[in-house]
């Protein structure tokens, strides 16, 4: 994919969830790209920005997604958003909860 910018919306996907998930960027933003809020790599607070994933596969039996995560890997660091670099559509994030890695599969634009 080409380094896209990523905003509200974006699909979301884990490695380890049995469902797709939309990134919601933070209600206070005021930082928009074609009419939607732009992400940064802060925007990864479990059931806020990173709603879950359906069941985790971890889980024996699969039991309900709950996210566990910090922060994106990497961001345009040049590039900031509320002070922390824009999200771009190549970053990651791991679920300390199940291992998943998670990946944006469309930046929302």
């Amino acid at each position: 994919m080409g380094k896209e910018y990523v905003v509200e919306g974006a699909k979301l996907g884990c490695t380890m969830g049995v469902a797709k998930s939309k990134l919601v960027v933070s209600p206070m933003r005021k930082q928009f790209l074609r009419g939607k809020k732009r992400g940064n790599i802060g925007d990864a607070i479990p059931l806020t920005n990173i709603i879950s994933f359906g069941a985790c596969k971890v889980t024996s039996p699969p039991k309900p997604c709950t996210p566990l995560c910090v922060m994106w890997n990497g961001g345009k660091t040049d590039v900031l958003i509320d002070g922390l670099p824009a999200l771009l559509d190549d970053d990651t994030l791991v679920c300390m909860a199940g291992g998943g890695e998670i990946s944006i599969e469309n930046s929302g634009q």
